[in-house]
């Protein structure tokens, strides 16, 4: 559900991504610039009386593009969304809120095999 919430979020902030947004990992055929997110960490919340209906979940944004400057625009749209989500209620019909959001790391690489720009957004979620 949560991932659902995401990317309907990100469809609303980067048009540009709608319809490249991928979990894990893209088609080859895939048209860029392009977006795959992973889940990288699960927490659960976990009280002395068991585990609470609270978690904290670590993703990893890839934003993939052929220029650089078109991936630093999308990279800093998503950003820039994920700022704005703490105390916030996010997907088609506001199901997820979300209590406080963490950006770890943001940073860029050259990916020659593919030849893109990879913006890279890892950060965690807790709702």
């Amino acid at each position: 559900m949560i991932e659902e919430a995401l990317r309907y979020e990100i469809m609303q902030a980067v048009p540009e991504l709608t319809d490249e947004i991928y979990p894990t990992n893209a088609p080859e055929t895939c048209i860029k610039p392009y977006l795959v997110y992973t889940r990288i960490k699960t927490d659960k919340t976990k009280t002395l009386e068991g585990y609470a209906n609270l978690q904290a979940l670590s993703f990893m944004f890839s934003i993939h593009a052929t220029k650089y400057k078109e991936m630093t625009a999308i990279r800093g749209k998503a950003e820039n969304l994920l700022l704005g989500m703490p105390k916030q209620s996010i997907g088609e019909n506001e199901e997820v809120y979300i209590e406080d959001l963490d950006i770890n790391n943001v940073t860029e690489t050259w990916e020659p095999s593919l030849k893109v720009n990879r913006g890279i957004i890892d950060f965690t979620i807790y709702f």
